[in-house]
């Protein structure tokens, strides 16, 4: 590989050694969402994404990443969300900028019946550097009643179209910005808004169409399908081509492309068969059989 992605900054080594060394702590290092009992939850951000949507005024963007992020990481537990908190540093306040995003993150969370609960906004100017901010959600689920049933052999792997680019790989992105190798319309295409799984899944779950999920997010298809399922083939030809990835593809080289980005697909289900209840709640999303579990 080119190791783009860690000259940029990231070192995705780096990261799975600390979840090996803080694995002691128990089971649920590594899990899309901490489980205790009939509790889930979860905590994410927006990465470096943040930076350009928020130079460029994108707080909508900001809100539906960072729903996107919690809510996705919670539907592959099964839990239904109950409330939701969010964690913003600033180098300067400015109550404008900061009321959209929040106020934004409250109508999309409305939108998947999860109130904003609360949260906190830190002001400190020698930590964050000036024009930036970081974003942090924080969710809170319950368990929906669901039955988790073990993947078997020979259970389908199905994929549910992304947006694009999403909320990873960001790094490397406004890398190939900055040095001019994707123009302004392309870098524009990088920024839309994730898509957020999390209602249609939690249906699924309900309806025991499901075995289990996995939100596609850093480290890619196979590093986040590895969380639920041990051993499995893939089938790459069938993945949805979106033209910003396909840039991205050959920009980054195809084997650190699919360890960086989500290849088309932003998330997936392992089910039984591909019955009626994926292809009809999940149509939005173009659902495909793209492999199988061994």
């Amino acid at each position: 590989m080119n190791n783009l992605y860690e000259k940029s900054g990231v070192n995705l080594s780096e990261a799975c050694e600390l979840e090996r060394k803080i694995s002691l702590i128990g089971d649920n290092i590594g899990r899309f969402a901490g489980i205790n009992g009939n509790i889930a939850s979860t905590c994410d951000g927006i990465g470096t994404k943040i930076i350009p949507l928020y130079e460029r005024g994108l707080y909508k963007t900001i809100a539906q990443d960072l729903a996107a992020a919690n809510l996705n990481d919670l539907a592959a537990s099964g839990a239904q969300a109950v409330g939701f908190m969010d964690y913003i540093a600033v180098h300067k306040l400015e109550s404008d900028k900061i009321s959209k995003i929040i106020l934004a993150l409250a109508e999309v969370l409305k939108e998947h019946n999860c109130p904003l609960l609360g949260g906190e906004t830190a002001e400190m100017p020698d930590l964050i550097t000036k024009g930036n901010i970081d974003i942090s959600g924080f969710v809170i689920g319950e368990s929906a009643g669901v039955n988790n049933i073990s993947p078997q052999k020979g259970d389908l792997i199905i994929g549910l179209k992304s947006s694009g680019v999403h909320a990873n790989g960001f790094s490397l992105v406004r890398k190939f910005y900055s040095d001019g190798l994707l123009t302004e319309k392309e870098f524009k295409e990088t920024l839309a808004p994730s898509y957020i799984y999390y209602s249609k899944v939690l249906k699924l779950w309900q309806k025991g169409s499901i075995k289990a999920c996995a939100n596609i997010t850093g480290g890619g298809i196979e590093h986040n399908l590895k969380r639920v399922v041990p051993n499995f083939e893939l089938d790459f030809d069938s993945f949805e081509k979106i033209p910003i990835l396909e840039k991205l593809k050959e920009l980054t080289g195809k084997d650190e492309f699919y360890n960086v980005f989500n290849p088309g697909i932003g998330f997936c289900l392992v089910a039984e068969s591909f019955n009626d209840d994926i292809k009809e709640i999940c149509k939005e999303f173009s659902p495909r059989i793209i492999g199988r579990v061994l």
